[in-house]
């Protein structure tokens, strides 16, 4: 009797882990649509849900650092992000956020340390190059972010080809040809595929006399971005 009694203790504890799990899953994925939406305390309060089902998914921390960079309290992004690293020391798009940290925050010789870097493990990624060139425009380093362009894929499964010519030619003052670069990817790419590009210029100020577009980020635990190949979030 005792052997069967602790069979069915243990069973019952694994199902308890499998129903934490399936919570989590279901309360980060709530938070994952709330962010999306701007809806960031919404967001906030399913993550705090999540955790409490299952604190040791590497999302949780990702997705609240990713509501704190939109919030601009970049320190406390930073933190979760090197805490959703601590959980899992492989997880890119933690990896990929820390990197986007340092860029928003004007550090860019360190964001572009840490972009290299993740360009050893996902080589192909135009987001990737895409962020380098704006790296070395907002150093001051035009002719580098033109050499960097130069070797990007060109079509590419993604527009950031036509949105790091148009950053150059934004740095360099020349609206007309970035509004032709900008005008141009639209024939070739969703606007699905584009917003997270533009989201990008603006927020670095790279920017000209365009309408506004709707915001979108990579995905928060994929670090995807429409049919990009990398990641952001």
């Amino acid at each position: 009797m005792q052997p069967f009694l602790t069979v069915c203790c243990f069973v019952l504890v694994v199902q308890a882990g499998v129903a934490d799990q399936r919570n989590a899953n279901v309360a980060l994925e709530r938070a994952t649509n709330a962010f999306k939406q701007g809806r960031f305390e919404e967001a906030g309060k399913q993550l705090d849900a999540a955790a409490r089902a299952d604190s040791k998914k590497p999302e949780i921390p990702n997705l609240r650092g990713a509501i704190f960079t939109r919030q601009k309290r970049y320190e406390e992004a930073a933190q979760q992000f090197s805490e959703a690293l601590a959980l899992d020391p492989k997880f890119y798009p933690a990896k990929l956020n820390l990197a986007e940290v340092k860029l928003l925050q004007g550090q860019y010789g360190e964001a572009a340390e840490q972009y290299q870097a993740l360009k050893q493990a996902d080589p192909d990624s135009e987001t990737l190059d895409f962020k380098l060139v704006l790296c070395a425009l907002l150093e001051g380093n035009q002719a580098k972010a033109s050499g960097i362009v130069d070797l990007m894929k060109f079509p590419g499964t993604t527009p950031a080809y036509y949105y790091a010519r148009a950053a150059i030619a934004l740095r360099r003052g020349d609206n007309e040809l970035a509004q032709k670069y900008l005008e141009n990817v639209k024939k070739y790419y969703a606007e699905v595929q584009c917003r997270y590009f533009a989201q990008s210029l603006e927020e670095v100020n790279l920017t000209s006399a365009t309408p506004s577009r709707p915001q979108e980020t990579p995905d928060p635990r994929s670090g995807k971005v429409g049919n990009s190949g990398s990641a952001s979030q």
